[in-house]
């Protein structure tokens, strides 16, 4: 499968794949480790789109021949993956974790399992992995070919791009199985249609109409609906158009008004920790409920929120504090009243979200607020069937910000 050879941004304008490389190795350059990793491997990752192809062919083909059959996402072992991959907006509505549904297992079903370090996690991989084995007719495994054993049970390796196993790589490892997670999902959709038929993909909350259509597919029963489809959609198509936002979603990190603000937000969390005082983290987003807590160069400490929002805030936060706050759209979400709580401590704030068009949603003690670069909708890639947009890359561009903010504030530590 030949991989396109220019990147078509949001703007509509073509650039070349070598031109925009170079630009995100050169512009506004970051202190920062893990984004100057996810920059030097996007090339290799759309080299691969090849084996993502075949992976979600494979996966089409044993749907259609069982169309009861799961994909089966662990929750357990992989949070980070899970979270970005199961009940989210523009994915797919039969991606859910395996412990929820251990009733309904088939011998077809299709497992989707990432590894975000083989130092760290493959002993434990290898160990779960051997035993999904025995009830999974597909096997497709997100992790680096280097420093891999030769004993992991799988079918397809869609390989990150690590340049070995090491823990070194953990952060950024996590950020491209989700980005690898999301290209499957969309040349499983796109394998779908060329055999007439399309999957449930869900809608975000935040569209009109989302709890409508939502509901048609989130019963059990009906998880596993496939719909005659207008079309087919070519392969790598969706893939390609995926990989192009996140291109741009680089890229604008690396430019101002973000780049200025994890400067900005850096000094400031710096000084108020060589000051002796406290820099907390906390989120309601998905891929960062998990990550906040693993492999944090900074010393801060990151607790705890969702679904504990009216004591989680006061119970962790002292009145000189400065708390780092990464959201959805707005302070708050439809399901938590974070904003609030988050105002009652007092506590100043480092903020990134996407501006809510209700001001009063936006509103917090805010020190330095970093912007998001994607937009509402966060879906992205286009498809000829209901909700009309898969994919969404909130969760890559709230991931890869923080380890930058992370890693510019332990630059900034070091420094007299």
């Amino acid at each position: 499968m030949p991989i396109a050879r220019t990147v078509c941004c949001q703007t509509g304008i073509r650039i070349p794949a070598a031109v925009l490389f170079t630009l995100l190795l050169t512009t506004y350059r970051l202190p920062a480790q893990t984004l100057e990793s996810i920059s030097g491997r996007l090339p290799g990752i759309e080299q691969r789109l090849p084996v993502v192809i075949q992976a979600a062919e494979q996966a089409a083909k044993l749907t259609l021949q069982s169309t009861n059959l799961l994909v089966n996402v662990p929750y357990s072992p992989q949070p980070s993956f899970a979270e970005e991959m199961v009940n989210r907006s523009g994915c797919l509505a039969n991606a859910l974790p395996s412990e929820e549904r251990t009733k309904h297992a088939t011998p077809e079903d299709v497992l989707l399992f990432s590894v975000r370090s083989w130092e760290d996690n493959g002993a434990d991989a290898i160990k779960r992995l051997t035993a999904y084995r025995s009830n999974h007719a597909c096997i497709v495994l997100f992790a680096s070919k280097a420093g891999m054993p030769d004993n992991v049970p799988c079918d397809y390796l869609v390989d990150n791009g690590a340049p070995d196993g090491s823990r070194t790589h953990a952060s950024a490892n996590a950020i491209l199985n989700v980005l690898n997670g999301l290209l499957w999902q969309c040349e499983y959709t796109a394998a779908l249609t060329r055999h007439g038929v399309y999957p449930g993909i869900l809608q975000s909350i935040l569209e009109p109409g989302a709890n409508e259509h939502n509901a048609t597919l989130q019963k059990p029963e009906l998880r596993r609906s496939l719909f005659r489809t207008p079309g087919s959609i070519p392969p790598g198509q969706l893939a390609r158009q995926f990989m192009g936002n996140v291109h741009t979603l680089v890229l604008a990190i690396r430019q101002p008004p973000v780049h200025d603000a994890i400067r900005e937000a850096a000094n400031q969390l710096a000084t108020h920790i060589k000051a002796g005082k406290g820099v907390k983290v906390a989120t309601a987003t998905h891929i960062l409920m998990y990550e906040v807590f693993h492999d944090h160069r900074s010393p801060w400490k990151p607790f705890n929120v969702v679904w504990h929002a009216s004591t989680a805030f006061k119970e962790n936060l002292k009145p000189d504090d400065l708390l780092i706050w990464f959201s959805f759209v707005g302070m708050s979400t439809p399901l938590e009243d974070y904003g609030r709580f988050i105002r009652e401590t007092g506590v100043e704030c480092i903020t990134s979200f996407v501006q809510d068009e209700n001001p009063a949603n936006n509103e917090a003690r805010k020190r330095v607020h970093i912007p998001m670069s994607w937009a509402r909708p966060d879906t992205v890639v286009e498809i000829p069937f209901p909700p009309g947009r898969m994919a969404p890359v909130s969760g890559l561009n709230q991931g890869i910000v923080y380890r930058c903010l992370d890693d510019a504030v332990f630059e900034a530590l070091a420094t007299p």
